[in-house]
């Protein structure tokens, strides 16, 4: 499969069994074999396929069985609890989940026979896409039995590879067929979108009975002399009509009415695991030869819509080439024909099956023959070199990306793999290929996974990585380490040993060890087996005599071979390889004048940190070129010691335009040490202003604790205006802090953090005589704050959730005397999904005061909860507001969505919703059930909630006056980002203060969470 649609164009372990790499194997080898003969009649009406299968299963093993189980793949799109559905929501989609039964698919009319004889069987209880059958006699070693069975499928939607679009048919994983039985065992799988397959080899005769308009493409060699003569029309058809407008004078291409007469078209297939056809009535035919080295001739077919047809008129090029390629680089191929159509997929942007590939749009000729060749290569690594793909897929995906690669290479330059990665003004010179960015964003993070990893155990991003990215990359390093010549004879030797076999990763290490002479250990225990990291460092270098002698440091976790080059200017004057080492090695190279040194010039090692590579030796020894700022974001330039610089731009009330600069020293890629600096100037109060953080990072590796987190946040601005006395309230927060991620396994949406941070609020506060009130000047005070909170987050597409519970600390001093709080809350989301993209979405808050000096003391005090938090009442300054002190007009009119998460404004000086004791809150808000205009993101909202006054003693309120609801309609934008909000149902207490606070537009309020736009957020947000 080619992940086209998945890879990161755009941007961008589950434990290694030693066992599976073994040097000797650890049982001895067998194959089963298994021959079909399958009998069907497709019915475009109902979109159902109805037939008889007869399976010949020979018992190579040296075992007696009494059982087989068998993959039943059709049914994992019969409902909403197989493991596909579930994968499907895991990636993020709920596109099948919320499906309409009628577009559902699956087995019916089942009943296995065995010689005629009926047998027992029974689908899983949790799969039900595998069953158990089992055996009306045990067949021994040796023996042969013949299984049968009638079918009708119903043929779903195109979720992913088995489907329909319209009357368009992609009939793959479409019939009952044994699992594998191999020396390990029996491998039954359930069907998975992401995650391939493992099937023995046979024959396969095939009859496909359908409408005779219809052009079929299959696996196999057509054996219907009827239907060669329908093709040899539809090519001269086809040549004639491209490029063609429609009746109407478009491009469009709708079905045409299926014919009332039938055909039945007959294909053979030897030595082949799996059978795959493509039916469609618009399709276009082009028929090509490919003649091979050895003087045999192969026909080639492509079969495409006019969807691209502008690019598939040449693509009969793209497979005889591909073809061609795999055969002279890797070993001939052995089958009477190739063909790749161009199809509906839901499953990437390609998938392979024996001599047939279908292919997804591509949008540029390169990337349809990147595509092709991608696929036509999976004839030989899946095709003819049949490895457990869902357990291994390295084995075929990397092997063969590693090949496209090539192939890439060849014919569309070096830099062809990475022609749609950012372009250079983003990347700021850094010379990283896509694979090794995508490599860097997780390892950095310390989010990667083994390739050695089972399919369903990866993350989305980790299967690409595991199974195309890093294999295709370290497939590359380990033939430039062998020489290209040699890696080539090294792997046409795999080839010739275990084509038409199951080669597991065991065997292709064996082979490569032993044909090449040398120790891999590095490579498949260390790059494939794990996910350990590459870090060598130039420490040191000085001249003896006609040596230099060069100390270099492994500072990483694989002791691989790496290459080092002595420069002069741009020119590598010497390039030698190292074997691997560990700890610190001095070697000599020839001394000479050279520029710099540079270890792994040709970025093959996937070193996780390159900064320390090289070595300039002009002037003084030092690693890197000179300093220079950066003023785009994107990927480091490893070659540089770079400073990033954005422009700061920032607005409020008090302080009016702030202008600055943003200084960082990290953009994509985590680093161990990461800070930010935002000085500003205040255009109004002509002072400097801004925010600042620096963090520190340490992953401790266990699976508790997955990593540790601690520096300190700064921020600084002027938060209040006196115009009688001219004068502006400035404060600033120092806020130290250790968050601690719990450890969590890769593949789950759910996120824990335990997080300490005090929050040093200083704040100048105005000073007035006592005597008359007349302003004296302004003075400085400090609040001390203590928060500690364990946080927890699903972020499952389906019902996500989250919840924090913190508690708060803080001693104060007021008119009174000493005081001192501890509250406690309890916050809790909760989105209620019920289509795609739509929730009903849930929020409660809890707050109350475990231990207050003040909570009996009438006056509400800073610390109060607040069902309706806004500027004033935001002691910890945790929000950015515009006018955080003003009382009227559009500034006093934002809002936040804390504690209560009311969505009310009434003037500062009332109490309503604010208490020293306890407040009980609930939020809901909704998507419509249709999209409106313009998508206009409008949701009803409702808020209900209760707030103790904690009155002196004698005084109390009724509930009535300490219960608010209201309701209204919404704007949302960017996620919640920014809100507008537009009361329209309140209770009496709310609707007598806007009573006395004005007009309608006065009650409107607005929300801005600009700290969900910092760009380190939103990264680390992203599902990966």
């Amino acid at each position: 499969m080619h992940l086209f649609s998945f890879t990161i164009k755009m941007a961008f372990v589950s434990a290694f069994l030693f066992s599976s790499f073994a040097v000797q194997a650890q049982c001895a080898y067998f194959q089963q074999e298994v021959n079909y003969k399958i009998d069907v009649a497709l019915h475009d009406s109902d979109h159902t396929l109805t037939g008889n299968i007869e399976i010949e299963y020979i018992n190579h093993s040296p075992d007696t069985l009494t059982f087989i189980y068998f993959h039943l793949w059709p049914n994992a799109y019969q409902d909403r609890t197989t493991a596909f559905a579930q994968q499907q929501l895991n990636a993020g989609s709920t596109r099948f989940y919320f499906a309409k039964d009628k577009h559902l698919g699956g087995f019916t009319a089942l009943d296995f026979k065995a010689n005629g004889q009926g047998m027992e069987w029974a689908a899983e209880p949790q799969n039900p896409d595998i069953a158990k059958l089992r055996l009306p006699a045990p067949l021994a070693s040796g023996q042969r039995i013949r299984i049968s069975t009638p079918f009708t499928l119903k043929i779903p939607a195109s979720f992913s590879r088995l489907g329909h679009v319209g009357q368009s048919y992609q009939m793959t994983q479409w019939f009952p067929k044994p699992a594998v039985y191999d020396c390990e065992g029996w491998h039954p799988m359930p069907y998975l979108d992401m995650g391939e397959f493992y099937s023995e080899f046979g024959n396969f005769e095939v009859s496909i009975t359908l409408p005779e308009n219809y052009v079929v493409g299959a696996t196999g060699v057509l054996e219907t002399e009827s239907e060669k003569l329908f093709l040899q029309k539809k090519v001269a058809q086809s040549l004639a009509q491209i490029g063609q407008m429609s009746a109407d004078g478009s491009k469009k291409d709708s079905f045409p009415a299926s014919s009332s007469q039938l055909k039945t078209i007959r294909y053979k297939a030897e030595k082949v695991h799996d059978f795959a056809w493509f039916a469609d009535k618009r399709f276009r035919v082009i028929k090509g030869e490919l003649a091979l080295a050895s003087g045999r001739s192969i026909d080639t077919w492509v079969m495409f819509t006019r969807t691209e047809e502008n690019l598939w008129k040449d693509a009969i090029n793209y497979v005889n080439r591909s073809v061609k390629f795999f055969s002279d680089l890797v070993g001939e191929y052995p089958w009477p024909q190739a063909t790749a159509v161009q199809s509906a997929l839901s499953a990437g942007g390609g998938m392979e099956y024996p001599m047939i590939t279908v292919i997804s749009k591509s949008g540029d000729a390169a990337s349809l023959d990147e595509v092709i060749t991608h696929e036509v290569g999976h004839n030989w690594f899946y095709g003819i070199l049949a490895s457990n793909e869902r357990d291994h897929s390295w084995m075929d995906e990397g092997i063969n990306s590693y090949y496209e690669e090539r192939y890439m290479r060849q014919y569309y330059g070096s830099n062809s793999i990475d022609q749609n990665v950012l372009p250079d003004f983003i990347l700021g010179g850094s010379e990283a290929s896509l694979n090794e960015l995508a490599y860097l964003l997780q390892a950095r993070r310390h989010l990667g996974q083994s390739p050695e990893t089972s399919s369903n155990d990866l993350t989305r991003v980790n299967y690409f990585l595991g199974a195309y990215a890093k294999p295709s990359h370290v497939f590359r390093y380990l033939e430039q380490y062998l020489g290209v010549e040699n890696f080539d004879r090294l792997m046409q030797g795999y080839y010739q040993q275990w084509q038409f076999k199951h080669p597991q990763p065991a065997d292709i290490r064996r082979h490569l060890e032993t044909a090449s002479g040398k120790k891999l250990d590095w490579f498949f225990d260390g790059l494939l087996g794990s996910d350990k990291k590459i870090n060598y460092a130039i420490s040191r270098a000085h001249t003896s005599g006609d040596s230099l002698l060069v100390t270099l440091r492994n500072k990483g976790q694989i002791a691989a071979p790496v290459a080092i080059a002595a420069v002069q200017d741009s020119t590598r004057l010497h390039i030698q390889w190292l074997e691997g080492f560990s700890g610190k090695q001095t070697i000599a190279l020839p001394a000479g004048n050279y520029t710099r040194l540079e270890l792994d010039p040709e970025r093959h090692t996937l070193d996780v940190n390159r900064k320390n590579n090289y070595l300039r030796t002009q002037g003084f020894l030092r690693h890197c070129e000179p300093f220079r700022l950066r003023f785009l974001p994107g990927p480091e330039n490893d070659k540089r010691s770079e400073l990033f610089v954005l422009p700061a731009l920032a607005w409020n009330n008090y302080d009016k335009t702030m202008l600055g600069l943003m200084l960082y020293n990290h953009a994509v890629f985590a680093r161990s040490v990461e800070w930010e600096l935002a000085p500003m100037y205040s255009s109004n109060t002509q002072s400097l202003v801004g925010l600042g953080r620096l963090q520190f990072h340490i992953y401790p590796g266990g699976n508790i604790i997955s990593r540790i987190s601690a520096g300190a946040g700064l921020r600084s601005y002027h938060y209040d205006r006196n115009e009688r006395w001219d004068y502006h309230l400035k404060m600033a927060r120092i806020t130290p802090f250790l968050r601690l991620a719990l450890g969590k396994k890769p593949t789950s949406d759910f996120y824990q953090h335990l997080e300490w941070r005090t929050l040093f609020v200083n704040r100048q506060e105005a000073q007035y005589s006592d005597i008359n009130g007349i302003y004296t000047g302004k003075q400085w005070f400090t609040s001390v704050i203590h928060e500690w909170s364990y946080s927890g987050e699903n972020r499952r597409i389906l019902n996500p959730f989250s919840y924090k519970l913190a508690l708060e600390q803080r001693n104060y001093e007021d008119l009174q005397g000493d005081q001192h709080y501890l509250k406690a809350s309890l916050e809790w989301t909760n989105s209620f999904t019920y289509a795609t993209k739509r929730s009903i979405d849930l929020r409660i808050f809890v707050g109350g005061f475990i231990s207050n000096t003040r909570r009996n003391g009438g006056a509400i005090f800073a610390g109060a909860y607040n069902l309706i938090s806004r500027g004033y009442n935001d002691y910890r300054y945790d929000d950015y507001y515009l006018g955080r002190n003003e009382d009227e007009g559009l500034l006093s009119q934002q809002i936040a969505i804390r504690d209560g998460g009311f969505k009310n404004v009434f003037n500062a000086g009332f109490a309503l919703g604010r208490s020293n004791n306890f407040i009980l809150a609930l939020n809901l808000k909704a998507d419509l059930p249709k999209d409106l205009p313009w998508k206009l993101p409008l949701k009803p909202y409702f808020d209900l909630g209760y707030f103790d006054n904690a009155m002196p003693t004698g005084q109390n309120d009724q509930l009535q006056d300490q219960l608010l609801w209201s309701g209204g309609l919404m704007l949302e934008f960017l996620d919640g980002v920014a809100g507008f909000y537009f009361p329209l149902a309140n209770s009496k207490n709310i609707s007598n203060l806007y009573a006395e606070r004005g007009n309608y537009l006065s009650r409107i309020t607005f929300s801005v969470d600009l700290q969900r736009l910092e760009p380190w957020r939103v990264l680390e947000r992203i599902r990966f």
